[in-house]
Parts: C-alpha cells; sequence; structure tokens
C-alpha cells in the first residue's frame, strides 16, 4: 500500500490526503468546505442537512441561523463550540430527540422558540453570559423540568422550575415538566412574557404575581394542566386570548380592579368559570359574553398547600440593575411561594398585598340580588341604566324591546375571525381552482368549443407567510424588504420594532393581528390594492396612523388595500361610509360617541372585530343590502345587537 501511495502523482496524493480528512474529521469541527452536512454563509450555520444522531459544530460558526435544525429527529446530542455567540429563532424546533444542551459562556442571545417542540430535553445547562432571551424557547419542552444556570449570570434567573430575567421583575417561561401542582409567581414579577406557562404537565394552581397590572395575550394560553389561576388586585387589565384553548382550566379568580377584558381573552377554554364579587366588570363581561359566573371559589382540598422540591428563592429585587442570581447567603423564604419542601400549610397567608390567602379569598354574595337585572321590575319596564367602571351602561332584554334599528330584511353570517378567516381561505381556494381549471381550457382550432385538458405545472406555487412575533421588539431592525414568496404577515411579526419604513408588496393578501403594532418610527406605510385582510391593531401605536388621525389628508376616511376602512376621524353624528368600501375594519370607529346612524353601502360585504366597539350613542344602521358577514364584538358597547343580524 506504501509503494502504491508514494507512486501516485502529486495531485491524486493530495486529493487522497484531503479524503481522509473529511472521513475522519466528520461532525467534530471541520471547515465547511469539507462537510456537505453543513451549510455555511459567512460564520453563520444556515442549515444542516445530515442524519447524525450527534453533531459537532463547526468552530468557524458564530451565529446558529434560523431553524438550521429544525425537524432533525434523529439529534439526540449537539456539541456548540466556544465561537458560538447567537442561536437563531427556530434554530432547533422539533428536535424530538434531542436530551441535552449546554450553552457555553460564549452565547449572549437566544431567540425565540429555539428549542421548541424538543420533548425528550431534559438537560441544560446556561453560560454566564446570556443576555438576550427570546419568546417561549422551551415552548412543548415536556420533559424540560429544571435549569442549570451559571451563578454569575447577571441576566437570567432560574427559580423553582421558571426562568427569569435577571431581577426577576419579567417571568420568561415556567418550564412545561416542571414538579409540583402549585405555581406561586415571585412577587417582583411585574410582566409576564406570551406563551410563559404554554403546554404545562404537572401543575395545577397558578398564583399571580400582586405587581402584575395587565395579563398579556397568550401568557396563559394552552396551559395543558392547569385547573385554577388567581389574579391579584394589582391587575387591571387582560388582553387577548390571555387565558385561550384551555379544557382543564376550571376557574379563574378575577378581582374587581380589572377593568378591561378583551372579548377573546377566555376563547376556547369550554369549562372555566370567572369566580368574581358581584356588579364587578368582571360580572358584566362573564353574562354578556355567556360564561359561567360564580362568587365563591371551588378550590381542591390542597390547593396551594406546598410547592414540591422549592428552591431557595435568590436574593433579588426591583432596585437591582443587574443583581446576580443564586443563593448570595440570603435565608429568606419568599412569601409568596411557599414553605420548605416537606411542609405543609396555607403559603399565600404572608403576601404583602392581600392578607387571605387563595384558599379563603370568597367573594361573600349580596344579601339581595347578584345583580341589577335580577331585581323584580313593573311589567312595563324593559331596561335599566347600570352605572359599571364609572360609565353609565344601559341593558336590557333584546326579546322585550328595542332601542336601536337594523334595516328589516337585512342577514348576515354572525361568525368569529378564525371561522370567518377559514371560509375566505376555502373561497379563495375554490376560486383558483375555478381559474386554473380556465386556464387549462383551450379552443379546438377552427371552432368555438372547448376542450378541458390537465396541466401538471413543474413546480407548485410558492407560499408562505412572516411567522408571528419574528421580528417582535427588535429594535436594531429599521428597514425590511418583504419577499415575492410572502402571503402573509403572521401576528405581531413586527410588533415594537425599529422598523422605519415599509412597502407591502402586491403578493401579500393578509396582515394579521398587531403585525406592526407599537413600531414608533414608522412613519411611512405602502399598502397595495390587493390586500384584502388586515387584523386589529395592524398599526396601532405607529406615527404612519397616529399623524393620519391628526389630520394629515383631506377625508375622515382612510381607505386602504382592496376597499377596507381602516379608520374614521370625523365627528359627525350621522355617518356615510363611502361607497366602494368592501370591508369596516376592525376598530374603524372604536370609540365615537357622537355617532348616532350609520349609512352603509352596499359594497360593504363584512364588518369586522370591534370595528363599532364602545360607540354609545350608536342606535341604529342604514343601507346594509351588501352585508354578508359580522364578526362577533363587532358592536360591543353599542345599542346594536348581533343578533339582529
Amino acid at each position: 500500500m506504501k509503494k502504491k501511495l508514494i507512486a501516485l502523482a502529486g495531485a491524486s496524493l493530495l486529493g487522497c490526503i484531503v479524503l481522509a480528512g473529511v472521513n475522519i474529521g466528520a461532525g467534530h469541527g471541520v471547515a465547511a468546505a469539507e462537510d456537505d452536512r453543513f451549510r455555511i454563509s459567512g460564520t453563520t450555520l444556515t442549515a444542516y442537512l445530515g442524519e447524525d444522531t450527534f453533531v459537532s459544530i463547526p468552530d468557524t460558526i458564530t451565529v446558529i441561523g434560523e431553524g438550521a435544525f429544525e425537524g432533525r429527529e434523529t439529534l439526540t446530542g449537539v456539541e456548540i463550540p466556544d465561537s458560538v455567540t447567537t442561536i437563531s429563532y427556530n434554530a432547533f424546533k422539533g428536535c424530538t430527540g434531542l436530551t441535552n444542551v449546554t450553552l457555553s459562556d460564549s452565547v449572549t442571545k437566544v431567540g425565540p422558540g429555539a428549542f421548541e417542540g424538543c420533548t425528550a430535553l431534559a438537560a441544560v445547562e446556561i453560560g454566564e453570559n446570556v443576555s438576550s432571551w427570546g419568546t417561549g424557547v422551551f415552548t412543548d419542552c415536556e420533559s424540560l423540568a429544571r435549569l442549570i444556570l451559571d451563578e454569575k449570570n447577571a441576566y437570567l434567573t432560574y427559580y423553582n422550575g421558571a426562568l427569569y430575567n435577571g431581577n426577576m421583575t419579567m417571568l420568561y417561561q415556567v418550564l412545561p415538566g416542571r414538579e409540583g401542582d402549585n405555581y406561586v409567581m415571585p412577587d417582583t414579577v411585574e410582566t409576564i412574557d406570551a406563551y410563559a406557562l404554554w403546554n404545562m404537565k404537572n401543575t395545577k394552581n397558578v398564583k399571580v404575581s400582586n405587581k402584575v397590572q395587565t395579563i398579556p395575550s397568550y401568557a396563559f394560553s394552552n396551559m395543558g394542566s392547569v385547573e385554577n389561576v388567581v389574579i391579584q388586585p394589582s391587575t387591571t387589565a387582560i388582553e387577548e386570548r390571555a387565558f385561550a384553548n384551555n379544557e382543564k382550566l376550571a376557574q379563574v379568580i378575577v378581582p374587581e380592579s380589572v377593568k378591561n377584558i378583551h372579548k377573546y381573552a377566555f376563547a376556547y377554554s369550554p369549562n372555566m368559570a370567572i369566580c368574581t364579587r358581584p356588579d364587578t366588570e368582571a360580572d358584566l363581561f362573564g353574562k354578556i359574553m355567556e360564561y359561567d359566573v360564580i362568587y365563591e371559589p371551588e378550590y381542591p382540598k390542597d390547593f396551594m398547600d406546598s410547592n414540591v422540591n422549592l428552591e431557595e428563592k435568590p436574593n433579588v429585587g426591583t432596585t437591582q440593575q443587574n443583581p446576580v442570581p443564586g443563593n448570595n447567603g440570603n435565608t429568606q423564604q419568599d412569601p409568596a411561594a411557599g414553605t420548605s419542601q416537606g411542609t405543609t400549610g396555607n403559603t399565600a397567608a404572608d403576601d404583602d398585598s392581600d392578607d387571605r390567602t387563595p384558599g379563603q379569598n370568597s367573594f361573600p354574595s349580596n344579601s339581595g340580588y347578584a345583580h341589577p337585572l335580577d331585581v323584580p321590575e313593573s311589567d312595563d319596564v324593559i331596561g335599566k341604566t347600570v352605572i359599571v367602571g364609572g360609565r353609565a351602561v344601559f341593558l336590557m332584554n333584546n326579546h322585550v324591546g328595542q332601542v336601536y334599528g337594523v334595516p328589516d330584511g337585512v342577514s348576515a353570517d354572525v361568525t368569529t375571525e378564525d371561522e370567518a378567516a377559514a371560509e375566505e381561505q376555502t373561497a379563495q381556494e375554490n376560486e383558483t381552482s375555478v381559474e386554473e381549471q380556465e386556464t387549462a381550457e383551450t379552443k379546438t382550432q377552427g371552432t368555438r368549443d372547448k376542450i378541458s385538458v390537465t396541466i401538471e405545472a413543474d413546480t407548485p406555487k410558492d407560499s408562505s407567510a412572516i411567522p408571528q412575533r419574528k421580528y417582535y421588539r427588535q429594535k436594531s431592525l429599521t428597514s425590511y424588504e418583504i419577499e415575492e414568496t410572502v402571503t402573509a404577515i403572521g401576528r405581531l411579526a413586527f410588533a415594537e420594532s425599529g422598523l422605519k419604513q415599509i412597502e407591502i408588496p402586491e403578493n401579500v393578501t393578509s396582515v394579521e393581528y398587531g403585525a406592526f403594532m407599537g413600531c414608533s418610527a414608522l412613519g411611512e406605510v405602502t399598502i397595495p390594492e390587493t390586500l384584502g385582510s388586515i387584523g386589529t391593531k395592524a398599526f396601532a401605536g405607529t406615527p404612519w396612523l397616529e399623524n393620519w388621525l391628526n389630520g394629515d389628508g383631506e377625508e375622515d376616511f382612510l381607505i386602504v388595500g382592496d376597499g377596507i376602512l381602516l379608520a374614521y376621524r370625523g365627528d359627525d353624528a350621522h355617518v356615510t361610509v363611502p361607497d366602494g368600501v368592501k370591508q369596516i375594519g376592525p376598530e374603524a370607529f372604536k370609540g365615537h360617541t357622537e355617532i348616532l346612524d350609520v349609512d352603509i353601502p352596499e359594497s360593504v360585504t363584512k364588518i369586522c372585530a370591534e370595528a363599532f366597539r364602545s360607540c354609545s350613542g350608536l342606535t341604529g344602521l342604514t343601507g346594509c343590502e351588501g352585508l354578508r358577514t359580522v364578526i362577533r364584538g363587532a358592536f360591543y358597547g353599542t345599542q346594536i345587537s348581533e343578533s339582529d343580524f
């Protein structure tokens, strides 16, 4: 063998040596050019194409790109070199065989959903320099019960099966597999991230911190095993789908401090009851939305007795800028978190904000009637006014009398946003199918007879969406070019980012909820005439919309896309919607209490969610000949009932 190698020409010998290097080094830090399993752009690993069970990432890599290992189910272990500083969005999503991960001290950023759906992941070590943490990093990691966090890390804190920012003012995520029936949120927490309690496996009871003012969207959605949630008197608002999709959720304790509840806050939680005090906003909300409302909590006997395997609470607080988590010699127990392992007794009694334990936090029933509508009146009384949240609200039985009007003969399908979107998608697919069939028809030469032929495209149409929360809060993102393959911009995709201008191309047909919400620098927006759907708050809080509302332009109606009335800024009591408008967009007339009636032209086929929300003076509609769809909640807070459609 040696003689044959010596006899080879120099080029051939070199080729053999390189080949040997690849075979020996595969999976152990070989250069990108020598290993076709890795796709690399500069120092970013854009994709891994192999099927190995263990992968050693090349030490030339600094960024593990978006979805680089997504769906690699054979992967059980990965070695991340010290050169890596960033793990991007969905980098290891769906790696169902991955069991352990170590993030070295070089890693500073972990993107949203980086390990989402890694169902076997049970051991994670996090180094001292991770300072940027994305939303839902460990979503659906059902085997993950605890973390090992470097005690020198000043940016993150791990405690009692949950991960927080450095001073524990923000809850990032409660680990899906954490042990114990009860999770009592530390009283330092002021903000809860989206998906924070997604798909819990063991936790049944949750108590919210007494410093949380708003329950944000999706924070308590899809909680899995959770049955009871106690909200504290510090909370004033519950946002859209905050408690959505919870089949096992039995009750949510809503204090009287809560004044604003989104109509979809508890969507698709079929077995839940709202526990509150009589005559509160929550009480009225529950009755209007037809949820079960109770006035006495129905707790299990062991509710909040203890937390299993409770660690000692780190010595952190809101006055510290970058506190170092860990023991730090602090031996004081968290009064809101329970006693040490092996003890019993109701531990929430020491909560500074409320001297009642959750088990004792029962709302006394009124000695009279639970609700003003229940008080008997004479037969000639068809309604009454009650004061709710400082406002007069008129309540009545719709079957007895009316104080508003909808044109006779008008009917529309009252549905939810999700159902309407599904119907529109089906209609579009059917329309596309018809168009393709017509394209496939051709005339026989010399006659007008058409024959049907089958056309098989070489490649299917490429369509995609910018995922929800993809660039959420990325202040460094000031510009973005939307590709021609994109057809939809997902929920909160660019919300609170640094975008200054955006041009939406013609291939985009829908912009979903809050897609550009809170982009405080977004002053220029270009919307094509092909855009057919705009979600609620898609452009809320942007200078582009605010400047228009404050007087830019001559018209009082902002009409964009394919006939979507996005906003109204007039002050007329009698409003006529311009001809050509096809949809009255979400919140288009919200809060215009001066409006008494609105003339809807025949061109309008759809009234979107919250289009007339809180238009308390609105008593009637005229026109409406072309109206086909009304999204539930379009007339919330008005004198018009959806049942009239």
